[in-house]
Order: C-alpha cells, then structure tokens, then sequence
C-alpha cells in the first residue's frame, strides 16, 4: 500500500522538535528526555507522543523503534488521532512492531474516524488496494473525498486518478483532471507528473509539449520516488520542444506559486459526455449491528470497523463476520445486489 512516509516522518518529527534547542548537549538532551517520560509513564497522551519521537530520532536516549512504537500506542489507546494514525502506518511499514495489515487498518480507521485527514487518505488506499480491509474502491473514493475536503492534496490527487482510470467512479476524463490540476496547483508532485502526461498525450487537453515540460520540470524539482518518472517524462518531451520553447517551459515552471489556503469547494460534475456510458460500479449496504460497539466487523477476511456500521460492498457474495475475544465468532454468507440494503443482527454466544 503506498502509504504517505511523509505523514510518520512528519509525526515522529513534529512530536520531538519542540524538545530540541540548538545548543543542547547530550546531557541536557537526556535530562529532557527523562522529564518527559516521566509525564509520559504518568498517562500525559502528549508526552507519550514526545517520548516516541526521542526514541525514533535517538535524541537524549539510544534509538530504539519497539519503545517508541510502545509509546505511540499508549497514546493511541487514549484516543489521540494522531497516534492511532501513526501506529496504523508502523503496522503497515513494521517499524518497531511486526508488520500487520489487518491491525494497520484497524488503527487508521478509528484515527479516519476522528476526522484526521492523513488517516482517512491512508485508509482509502488500503480500501482502494484490499490491503487488510476487503478490496472497495467505491469505499476508498468516499475516503478519499472526506480527505480532500480538508485540502490534502494527497487525496485531491488520488481521486484524480480514480476519475481518469475508472476506479470506484465512473471513468471521467474532465472531473479527473479537474482534481488532479487542484493537487497539481498545490504542489503535489505525482499529480503535477500526472498532469504533464495529460498534456503530452492529449488527454482530455489540448496536447502541448511546453505545458507538459513545464510540469515533468516541477515535479521532478521535489525529488522523491516520482522524479526518475518525472525526468523520463521531461526528457521525451523535450524533444519535441525548440530551444525557444523549452526556455519558455522553464520559466513557467520559475514562476510557479503553489496554491494555498483552505479547501476548495469539490467540483461541479462534468456535464455527461463521451463517457456517459462508462461502466458504474453497483452496490449496496448492509448495516451490521451487535449489542455493543466493542464487536468487530470482518468482510471476506478484512476488518472493516466496529458495530454498528453501514458498511457498502460491490455487488456479488461476501462473508460477514463478526468478533469479540472470549465469544464464538458471528458468520453469514450474504448476497448483494444493487441498491439493496440488508440488516444483519450479530449474537454472539460463549464457547
């Protein structure tokens, strides 16, 4: 699953560089960091979170990723989003802990919950690639579309991407790049890649070979796994390209200014088109309910949340099960069909 290493990295940064002025010895450093664990050992959620990022960064302490993964999930079983988010992305990557899909999507769902917008990005692509959740791309749209109203451009990028390649969403060349110029305009390089592609290929714009450099030139400027892409893209076309032209392509790629400010309104639907017959997704729900809220919902294997919970599935047969430690595990074949909603009601019974 492509989760954000940016999000844990910043994370584990933002959670130790408060602690660190310059000048610090290491003796000052380690007298820092035994004050906050201190706070730590005593429940404080937020010194938990600090305490990790001295362990992660091997600041006032020797490294040690099993003990900052310890303490990212005391914060998180105190409900702290950022937490929940961070040790979902440990399970994912098995930094500090043994790498667990299932569990990974457990903790980014209870963050994406709380409105964390990283965690409902990262719980989308674990919808949109079946990674320890049942495989739903009309789910990980749904995921995406809450991130991105709070302006992650991460999310405005992936939903592009649904739209131009049909996932999830019926395949729509203009509402794709209609988000993904918003991510672009944000400056997310994969979406500004995205973008020039567009503009070589002729897809869905006018082909221009200067607007497509301009953008290979920006995205490969930020460096990441997308810029060797980004260069290849940039070398093929400039040849196509003048030396006038190309000089005219790198100094709007100079003067570009990255959009910020709040989230944008989400775009008005294109206008029904050449795509009007693209193929739609069908679905249904079923609504999963249990005498409490600590039940956990499986689908085909995956956990998908806690009951109760409108959970929406593609149209075929599916497996619902329902646990909880020390009672007999809940099961039911089901069938969905398109626009149907079923009840199921989980009794679990002692072994």
């Amino acid at each position: 699953m492509n989760f954000n290493p940016r999000l844990g990295a910043f994370l584990l940064l933002l959670a130790a560089s408060a602690l660190q002025l310059p000048g610090q010895t290491t003796d000052a450093e380690r007298k820092q960091f035994e004050s906050v664990k201190a706070s730590a050992d005593k429940g404080d959620a937020e010194a938990q979170l600090n305490v990790a990022g001295f362990y992660s960064n091997g600041t006032g302490v020797s490294k040690d990723p099993a003990k900052a993964a310890k303490y990212i999930r005391k914060a998180a079983e105190q409900g702290v989003a950022r937490a929940q988010c961070l040790l979902g992305l440990l399970f994912s990557n098995g930094d500090g802990v043994k790498v667990d899909k299932v569990e990974a999507a457990r903790w980014l769902h209870r963050a994406a919950e709380q409105g964390l917008a990283e965690a409902q990005y990262d719980l989308g692509m674990c919808y949109e690639t079946g990674d320890g959740v049942a495989k739903n791309p009309v789910e990980a749209v749904e995921w995406f579309r809450k991130a991105a109203a709070q302006g992650l451009p991460d999310a405005e990028g992936e939903i592009g991407n649904c739209y131009l390649e049909g996932t999830g969403v019926p395949t729509d060349i203009p509402e794709g790049l209609k988000w993904t110029r918003r991510a672009a305009d944000r400056g997310f390089a994969p979406s500004q890649n995205t973008l020039g592609l567009c503009y070589s290929k002729g897809r869905g714009v006018t082909k221009d070979y200067v607007e497509a450099y301009k953008w290979f030139n920006l995205a490969a400027s930020k460096g990441g796994d997308i810029a060797d892409d980004a260069r290849i893209n940039l070398a093929a076309a400039e040849r196509f390209l003048k030396p006038e032209q190309i000089s005219e392509a790198q100094r709007l790629a100079r003067e570009f200014k990255v959009r910020k400010g709040p989230a944008a309104k989400e775009p008005e639907p294109a206008a029904s088109g050449s795509n009007a017959s693209a193929k739609v997704l069908k679905t249904g729900v079923v609504n999963v309910k249990a005498e409490d809220d600590s039940y956990e919902i499986f689908v085909d294997g995956a956990f998908v949340g806690n009951t109760p919970a409108n959970v929406k599935l593609v149209e075929g047969s599916h497996v619902v099960e329902v646990k909880k430690a020390g009672f007999k595990d809940y099961r039911k074949q089901i069938k969905i069909t398109e626009g149907s909603e079923l009840t199921l009601r989980a009794v679990l019974e002692k072994p």
